[in-house]
């Protein structure tokens, strides 16, 4: 076999390389049956960004290789792999330096790309793209194309009819501009967002890639980029969330000294926890949850509550019970009922009167309604029939069909007044007694007297919000259907009932 010249051996690794990172942003992570020893180069392992230098650290700076950390990874798996990506995240961790490299790998790679960039203001568009050019610049040379135009808000290589733009998030950014790529940096943050949106979405509905990264903008608490994350996946989204311990040598040592050395510029009002809290939540629901100051219910009794979370010990068909029935106990059941199937949630719950303790629920938005009465009634089946309270605001089909197979005890609320009260099945929900449920349900449950085994149910208790003046409500993309069902539950707590033929009428909770 005759030897292949060192020159010529040097030559077709180089083509073989390039081969490879043309095929992989990043490489696949190896099967179980696979040696990592053989995982496949890829586009990653030829990025270098820039480092800043830090004289009283001894970090010389320069152009260093981007640091493939198991998250960082996972992120830039998470951009190929998803048209829609939301990344909720702690601040530095690197999402700007991958999505620039993103950007960079589709420019280098991919002939006729078009993408966006953008960022909450024009300072900081230009510095996202600037990332994109380091990235470019420090390719090895045979990758590199001329660059035309190159300037502070586009880079283009016209030999493969591709380009970058970056744009300040204003209200008819992108509007032009049919995009393969859209990428927007601190999305949260973006004053513009929902009319950006707007504008860019025909790109999306075309088919057309879209990115958003941002940490928690705790000012908006209602915005566009947390309900996309909120609804993901059944928006067609996927989410992802980076907490501020994923990178390497952030230890809890380190997070004290942040905390503990923040500027006061930077504060903006808020205290050092507050800011931590926003700039590095170490938990999705830290992140997401509502500031202090607009949270109804007590965001340490959330988290020590966490604890108690629990898989159920059965099921009763699609509901889970958390603990067994006690014949010396006395138990109460609430229902919510969703607007449609698919949407809202409708859900169930049980309580154990003398301890606060949420025994059974069904949590569901795919059962119809018909089913979903039938459902229930079997898992209250297990308590005795407990005293039932069914929310009818929307629809009556759960109330009807309880009616119909005669269930044994259910609510019935006080209609009129006077000579002319009447008793009416179903819960109603309006201004008032909304926010009498919640008066009760908040005291109840900062007082510690209730536990919620169910972690999806506990979840919604942080997203619930009122502003000053306001109805208490769940924040945009949140949803308070466990929320309301557990409130209704307990507003038959302290009544008395009246048997009537086997049934217990309810005496009035509301004028």
């Amino acid at each position: 076999m005759v030897a292949l010249p060192e020159s010529h051996r040097k030559e077709a690794l180089r083509r073989l390389e390039k081969e490879f990172a043309k095929r992989n942003f990043v490489s696949p992570k190896p099967t179980e049956e696979e040696d990592p020893q053989d995982k496949q180069p890829d586009f990653l392992d030829y990025v270098k960004i820039l480092e800043r230098s830090q004289l009283h650290t001894g970090v010389s700076g320069g152009a260093v290789p981007f640091q493939k950390w198991p998250y960082l990874v996972d992120l830039a798996q998470s951009m190929v792999d998803n048209r829609l990506l939301t990344v909720l995240k702690a601040r530095q961790l690197g999402f700007s330096w991958t999505s620039a490299a993103y950007a960079a790998w589709l420019l280098t790679f991919s002939a006729g790309t078009n993408v966006l960039m953008i960022s909450k203001g024009q300072t900081e568009a230009f510095s996202l793209l600037d990332k994109v050019r380091f990235i470019l610049k420090n390719l090895p040379p045979d990758w590199q194309a001329s660059l035309s135009p190159d300037s502070r808000s586009e880079i283009g290589i016209p030999s493969r009819d591709s380009k970058v733009i970056a744009l300040p998030s204003t209200e008819d950014a992108g509007r032009s501009e049919t995009a393969s790529v859209v990428i927007q940096d601190e999305a949260d943050f973006h004053e513009y967002h929902m009319a950006n949106y707007a504008a860019v979405k025909p790109t999306i509905d075309a088919g057309g890639q879209m990115i958003m990264g941002s940490t928690s903008n705790k000012r908006n608490m209602s915005s566009l980029f947390k309900e996309l994350y909120r609804s993901a996946p059944d928006n067609g989204w996927k989410n992802v969330f980076i907490p501020w311990h994923a990178r390497p040598e952030r230890t809890q040592k380190w997070y004290d000294g942040v905390r503990d050395t923040v500027p006061a510029i930077d504060l903006q009002g808020m205290s050092p926890d507050q800011f931590m809290e926003q700039e590095y939540p170490g938990e999705e629901t830290e992140a997401l949850a509502p500031p202090k100051a607009q949270s109804i219910f007590d965001r340490d009794m959330i988290i020590g509550m966490a604890d108690s979370c629990i898989k159920p010990i059965r099921e009763v068909g699609p509901a889970s019970i958390y603990q067994e029935p006690r014949s010396s106990r006395r138990y109460v059941a609430g229902t919510d009922v969703a607007s449609g199937v698919g949407m809202d949630y409708s859900v169930t719950v049980i309580v154990d009167v003398n301890s606060g303790y949420v025994v059974a629920d069904l949590v569901s938005n795919i059962l119809q309604p018909e089913d979903f009465s039938t459902s229930s009634m079997q898992l209250l089946e297990v308590y005795a029939n407990p005293e039932w309270a069914i929310e009818n605001n929307f629809s009556d089909t759960v109330l009807t069909v309880a009616r119909d197979m005669n269930y044994p005890r259910l609510y019935r609320r006080r209609v009129g007044r006077g000579k002319n009260i009447r008793r009416e099945y179903g819960w109603r929900t309006d201004r008032a007694s909304r926010q009498q449920l919640f008066d009760e349900l908040r005291a109840s449950f900062n007082a510690g007297h209730l536990t919620i085994p169910n972690k999806h149910g506990l979840d919604e208790f942080s997203t619930i919000i009122a502003a000053p003046g306001e109805k208490p409500q769940a924040m945009g993309g949140a949803h308070d259907d466990y929320v309301m069902a557990l409130g209704i539950a307990l507003m038959l707590k302290n009544e008395k009932g009246i048997n009537n033929h086997g049934k217990i009428i309810r005496l009035p909770a509301f004028a």
